[in-house]
């Protein structure tokens, strides 16, 4: 992350290409999860590196770069979602049929709710350990087999059961102390 501090354009091209690969792999699981689409989650990735490398230099050497860099990525990403691009997931078309069709307060309620009960999921998976995440977001939002993540991962099928069971409990029993208050 030092690389960051310094001017990105006087770097060596293999060194930018490395640096942005490191970037993308650090942001892309959280950004992908948020939309559902790789497209896009590639958009905000390349939107936020570029945020990033312009304002890098400017940061104190002391900073926690990483949630750093995941904020600056997470905001890109809710700036995107913002400005309403056709291709997100969750559109506010969706919003105004579900409105028109039942027209009820409750309807709309409900929405906001699974909005904010979505949000609060999101952040309590990114608060999970990296295994734990990386392997929920394997199978739940990638629909990887456990075959397919136990090759990936080069450990047993069982190892992939036993590894999302006891992820499935620490991401339920964080969002209950979170979902509750």
């Amino acid at each position: 992350m030092y690389l960051l501090h310094s001017d990105f354009d006087s770097l060596d091209d293999s060194l930018q290409e490395w640096i942005y690969k490191e970037y993308s792999k650090l942001i892309y699981q959280d950004i992908y999860f948020m939309f559902q689409n790789h497209e896009l989650a590639e958009d905000v990735v390349q939107d936020s590196f570029l945020k990033v490398i312009t304002k890098a230099p400017y940061l104190k050497e002391n900073s926690n770069i990483k949630a750093w860099l995941r904020t600056v990525a997470r905001n890109t990403a809710y700036d995107l979602y913002k400005k309403g691009k056709k291709y997100c997931h969750f559109t506010q078309a969706k919003v105004v049929i579900n409105i028109d069709t039942h027209g009820s307060v409750s309807d709309v309620a409900n929405l906001v709710e699974n909005h904010i009960r979505n949000e609060l999921l999101y952040e309590t998976l990114n608060g999970l350990n990296k295994k734990y995440r990386t392997f929920l977001i394997l199978f739940y939002i990638q629909k990887k087999s456990y075959r397919d993540i136990a090759d990936a991962q080069c450990i047993s099928e069982q190892a992939v059961a036993q590894l999302l069971s006891r992820a499935r409990k620490k991401l339920f029993y964080s969002f209950s102390k979170v979902w509750d208050k």
